[in-house]
């Protein structure tokens, strides 16, 4: 069998393309992040979580912090700080000298710092005020001007962002990207520490920090350090200038894991609890807090209100019902009138009237009678109901009721009215 040349060159023609194609394209791999789903979207601390467990410890997450776990637990706080009172401060680190715990956080709210402060002004976070340790915000190498030059923090401190990372991530600061830092064991980590945010320990007790070894902060300057840890009774406290570096979107990056377990140190049995909610205060302590004046406003205008109204309280009596007449009277009245207007007989044809209506409706079968047997009828009716006020009726007297034109005075009037009225109820 011969094959036509035509489909050799064919064949040949289209096997040239695909080896062009093939030379021509290049296959990229690249590996596209998309947001967090389940419970991942509502945890930033999940994957850190994941970690100490591979490890046999137990994480916790916690949404809304209450109180302290039991002794010997470990405690990552990254949840706001600021509506903490003192003494839930104090009962924090009570719990860590008492029993045992080790507290990780990092600083919350800068102070009010003056638009003429110096570069090296340090501000102090409630907690870490009772440890003695202040954060500083110092200028970076390639910064041309302070930071308190080159940006302005708001003056009102409900204003501040809630932790330090916050206020770096609002000012779009380029320069939170890792870079080395050297561990008290000598162990060098690629960590995202931002380098104008330094810890100062005013009371030179702690002993473990992470510092720069570019700089080496402890000897240029006392600058400070990224993180300081100290033995607070039975347990202990890490401070760190952030934390980050801990949540879903960064722990598998650089060495970020690898500073986490070596703060951590997770061990079987071990449990780890991960505060990351924002929790908020009671809304009679926020009110306290930040609406003292209208609450102040409030009770002086209740006051006002009390002292007016405290000749009459409550509602008014209601006014006393003036008396009124019987609708009977009404009735008597208005028939009064239309007698004395000479409309009687109209009167007396609408009463007739609505008995022929209610004696058709009962039976349908006397609209064929004629007004001699109509009156037979109900003489009968009479009889068989047994009404007592109509037995001593004849025909003739039940002919003169129905006839409207038969001359009535006021008291025949009344008297035929009310043997009609009482025969259309008896229907």
């Amino acid at each position: 069998m011969r094959i036509p040349i035509w489909r050799i060159i064919g064949c040949l023609l289209l096997l040239a393309f695909c080896l062009w194609v093939y030379n021509r394209i290049e296959f990229v791999e690249e590996t596209i992040t998309g947001p967090f789903q389940g419970v991942a979207a509502r945890n930033p601390l999940l994957a850190a979580g994941r970690l100490v467990e591979h490890y046999g410890a137990t994480a916790r997450y916690i949404p809304a912090y209450s109180k302290p776990p039991q002794s010997g637990a470990t405690l990552i706080f990254t949840a706001p700080r600021y509506w903490f009172s003192p003494k839930q401060n104090e009962a924090l680190l009570n719990w860590v000298k008492a029993e045992g715990g080790h507290l990780i956080v990092s600083p919350q709210h800068l102070q009010h710092r003056s638009k003429r402060a110096g570069p090296n002004e340090t501000s102090r976070d409630p907690l870490l005020a009772l440890l003695g340790i202040s954060v500083k915000y110092l200028p970076a190498q390639g910064d041309k001007k302070p930071p308190s030059q080159t940006r302005e923090l708001p003056d009102d401190l409900d204003e501040m962002p809630e932790t330090l990372l916050d206020l770096l991530q609002q000012i779009g600061d380029s320069r939170l990207k890792a870079r080395p830092v050297e561990l008290s064991d000598g162990t060098r980590l690629k960590v995202s520490f931002d380098p104008r945010l330094r810890l100062e320990d005013l009371e030179e007790d702690s002993d473990w920090q992470i510092s720069d070894p570019s700089t080496n902060a402890r000897n240029r300057n006392d600058d400070g350090d990224y993180a300081l840890g100290r033995v607070f009774g039975k347990g202990r406290v890490t401070v760190l200038a952030n934390l980050g570096f801990i949540d879903n979107a960064a722990i598998g990056k650089d060495d970020h894991a690898a500073l986490l377990v070596h703060l951590v140190s997770p061990a079987k049995g071990q449990d780890v609890w991960f505060v990351y909610g924002g929790n908020t205060p009671a809304l009679w302590r926020w009110f306290i807090d930040h609406a003292w004046a209208v609450l102040i406003a409030a009770a002086l205008l209740l006051i006002t209100w009390l002292w007016m109204i405290s000749r009459r309280f409550g509602p008014l009596l209601p006014a006393r019902s003036v008396a009124r007449r019987s609708i009977v009277e009404h009735v008597a009245a208005s028939a009064r009138y239309l007698w004395r207007s000479r409309q009687g007989e109209s009167l007396y044809r609408t009463l007739c009237n609505d008995f022929y209506k209610q004696a058709y409706l009962r039976h349908p079968h006397w609209s064929r009678l004629s007004g001699q047997e109509l009156n037979q009828q109900i003489i009968l009716f009479v009889h068989e109901a047994r009404i007592s006020q109509l037995s001593g009726l004849t025909e003739d007297d039940i002919g003169h009721l129905l006839d409207t034109s038969h001359p009535r005075n006021e008291s025949r009037f009344a008297a035929d009215s009310h043997l009609l009225n009482i025969l259309r109820n008896k229907l």
